[in-house]
């Protein structure tokens, strides 16, 4: 069984977390990173984003940079020919993500963008009950969120320009995660309405928004208020029921969903892209159709 080692670009919150991830699974190995606050991690630090890239010893890539930095790691990548996986939102601005895209179909890698809801088992089960038809008919889709401050609590050390308008912000942070959960679910989609409200950074801090899918509507209400660091339930309603998800990994449901997939869902499939094999993995195009309605909500 192959093992895959792993070069880690970006050591913030997300990428340790990640490295902690990578090495607990059997299917591969963290052999290096690099990051240029040059954090305290059990493996070794490159001397720059390139020279991890051309690591012989390293076979795949995991960027975890903030957004803006995205474009250069998939130029990288794809120079070397090496596979990415690599954090939402693909990019900060719709012609960095479709130059992404571009370089990754021409250069023919395996890669994949880090959506927690393409190969969670409770998305799993939530398309499940909802593409079988158990809650009948679907006639509609909402997200409610809200935070107690944005960056959370947990995020402190994760960087300034997640409260920054030009890369941060909770919509592209977490609204984007059931956009593609949507996308998934519906297909297309186009934004029809959107509401927002700024504070003085020039950060959202009230967000109300639409999608309009070939039938359904999808509508988003999202904000900073409340005591909780993240509270969030998607649902979707149907003509005899509805199936929602809470706070990331529960499911409300009164029915059967059928059995949850393992907590290594999402990295499971990571190993089935890398093999060549058949994944649930957002492809790029699906993160650039996510980035699109993104940045068209918070368009100025």
């Amino acid at each position: 069984m192959k093992i895959y080692g792993f070069g880690i670009v970006g050591l913030g919150v997300m990428g340790r977390e990640m490295a902690e991830m990578l090495a607990a699974h059997p299917r591969f190995s963290v052999v290096a990173g690099y990051d240029p606050a040059g954090p305290s991690v059990p493996f070794p630090l490159l001397g720059d984003a390139a020279a991890l890239v051309n690591d012989p010893r390293i076979e795949a890539i995991y960027a975890a940079t903030p957004p803006a930095y995205h474009e250069r790691v998939v130029r990288l990548a794809t120079s070397a020919g090496k596979p990415i996986f690599c954090e939402k939102p693909l990019a900060h601005t719709i012609p960095s993500a479709r130059l992404c895209c571009e370089l990754v179909a021409a250069s023919g890698i395996p890669a994949a963008v880090n959506f927690s809801y393409a190969a969670r088992g409770v998305a799993v089960q939530l398309s499940r009950v909802v593409k079988g038809g158990n809650i009948g008919k679907v006639q509609g889709a909402h997200l409610r969120v809200r935070f107690g401050q944005w960056p959370r609590g947990w995020q402190s050390g994760a960087g300034a320009w997640l409260a920054q308008p030009a890369e941060g912000g909770f919509t592209r942070e977490v609204v984007s995660h059931f956009v593609f959960l949507a996308n998934r679910l519906f297909g297309a989609g186009k934004l029809i309405n959107r509401k927002i409200e700024r504070g003085a950074a020039g950060t959202e801090t009230r967000l109300v928004a639409a999608i309009q899918y070939r039938y359904v509507q999808f509508t988003i209400d999202a904000g900073i208020g409340g005591t909780r660091d993240d509270d969030n339930r998607f649902t979707v309603k149907g003509s005899s029921g509805e199936i929602s998800i809470v706070d990331w990994s529960g499911l409300d449901y009164a029915g059967d969903a059928g059995p949850a997939l393992p907590p290594t869902s999402q990295l499971d499939a990571l190993a089935d892209m890398l093999d060549g094999k058949p994944h649930q993995l957002a492809t790029f195009a699906e993160g650039l159709a996510v980035a699109e309605l993104i940045e068209e909500m918070l368009a100025e």
